[in-house]
């Protein structure tokens, strides 16, 4: 199943030491303030991954949050793209978010993970947080939230 049950925005995030997931968690308000139709959001370490996987699916556009790892992803956010990959992700669109402290390269591998996926579009900009998300964040994250919210127009 390909074509997306609904219009709506799914957060999916993983997140390290709670940085990623307030701002996952703000980035979705952020979403249902610009007018998004539906926002779901998932823990990718905590929540159910078949049901992430299934929310995945369901909804038209997604936003990737992910903490830096070893230089890579956080592993639950490795396994959920792994998940897509086998299943057949395509034709959605998908924003980034990554974290890391002192070299963010989340949004590299997720990339990366997504350009094997066919029709799949990566939304600009992708949104940089070191740390812990700040006043200088907003910017970027409401230029990704309106982007995304547009694309349902």
């Amino acid at each position: 199943k390909y074509e997306p049950e609904s219009k709506g925005i799914f957060v999916a995030y993983a997140s390290i030491h709670g940085n990623t997931a307030a701002a996952a968690e703000h980035f979705a308000q952020m979403l249902r303030d610009a007018g998004a139709e539906k926002v779901s959001v998932a823990d990718l370490s905590r929540d159910d991954m078949a049901e992430a996987v299934e929310d995945a699916f369901r909804y038209d556009r997604m936003v990737l949050a992910c903490a830096t790892y070893d230089a890579g992803l956080f592993p639950c956010m490795e396994d959920f793209l792994s998940h897509l990959k086998a299943k057949n992700y395509q034709k959605r669109t998908v924003g980034l978010i990554e974290n890391g402290s002192w070299g963010p390269m989340a949004a590299k591998k997720m990339r990366e993970m997504l350009e094997g996926m066919k029709d799949v579009t990566v939304l600009e900009p992708t949104v940089t947080i070191k740390s812990v998300m700040k006043a200088e964040n907003e910017a970027g994250m409401q230029a990704l939230a309106d982007a995304l919210v547009k694309q349902a127009k």
